[in-house]
């Protein structure tokens, strides 16, 4: 394994673990008294006051307007607001599943579409058994889940659309780590954040202090500031449908820490969704990930 492939491959990994925390931490948050949009708006807070010195340091990205929206949309307050939401109906296990396996089918989509990517037949196999598992636990949800747990399921959709997305245009844009931080927690500080606190429906008030802590601390610091940095800087190194599929494995780690924590005891079928998904995820790496990738391209005004 050469060294840029090894740097991808752990900054991939680190970035899978903290977000199997973050599936957890948010089904907490969004069974509590917080709204969605606290939630939101604590992440955003806490990783763009963070940030800010950053800012001030050093110069704007030199990107269209269009391309920093769509990178401060697509891994800011909509994919929060997507993944929350969907906590607020399904379980983490059901999260886990249907959010990080549906990302690499549709990184893989984006990858052919916009910048013509081809896919292996290590990958193709992957995706029909990842897609397996998201359907094994649509069905449950469905015939045997709690009713209502099918909207979750289409707001998770919503969360592995924008961070597939993300993910396939930071490498296609050649967008470095830092400049991705900079946007994302810039932009959504700028716009989201006084939106939240003048508009939008909020329930801090009477939420107790110690779980506005772990949102904010969890959300901003870990999730939204420091994975930021890493995804952004694995998707670069590896691409956005290995990262995804590495991200994929998320399901599995974050299932074993709701037990404990949430007291989340996953269905037969959640556990065999998550072991499709976890085979899926080790065909699409294939054998060609030891092999690293090509050198990213230099981003363009």
């Amino acid at each position: 394994m050469n060294r840029e492939a090894a740097l991808g491959v752990g900054a991939g990994f680190a970035v899978m673990l903290l977000f199997a925390g973050m599936l957890v931490v948010s089904r907490f948050g969004a069974t509590s008294t917080l709204t969605v949009y606290d939630m939101a708006g604590l992440r955003f807070g806490v990783a763009g006051l963070c940030t800010l010195p950053i800012i001030l340091r050093m110069r704007w990205p030199r990107l269209k307007l269009w391309k920093m929206l769509v990178i401060a949309m697509t891994s800011g307050a909509p994919f929060a607001l997507f993944l929350f939401g969907g906590m607020s109906f399904a379980p983490v296990a059901h999260g886990g599943i249907v959010t990080n396996g549906a990302m690499p089918v549709i990184a893989a989509g984006i990858g052919w579409f916009v910048f013509g990517n081809r896919l292996g037949g290590w990958r193709v196999v992957g995706i029909i058994l990842i897609v397996g598992g998201v359907l094994a636990t649509g069905w449950e949800a469905l015939a045997n889940g709690i009713p209502g747990q099918w909207r979750g399921h289409l707001l998770f959709l919503g969360a592995a659309a924008c961070n597939a997305t993300f993910l396939t245009m930071v490498r296609g844009w050649g967008i470095t780590a830092l400049q991705s931080l900079v946007i994302v927690n810039g932009v959504n500080l700028a716009l989201y954040v006084p939106l939240w606190l003048l508009v939008l429906p909020s329930n801090l008030s009477a939420t107790p202090w110690p779980e506005i802590a772990l949102q904010g601390a969890y959300q901003g610091i870990v999730a939204a500031f420091f994975a930021s940095i890493l995804i952004a800087h694995a998707a670069r190194m590896l691409g956005g449908m290995r990262q995804a599929a590495i991200m994929s494995g998320a399901p599995a780690v974050a299932v074993l820490i709701a037990i404990p924590a949430l007291d989340e005891v996953p269905s037969a079928i959640s556990v065999v969704g998550v072991v499709v998904v976890t085979v899926g995820i080790l065909v699409a790496l294939g054998p060609g990930l030891l092999a690293g990738s090509a050198s990213p391209r230099t981003a363009r005004a």
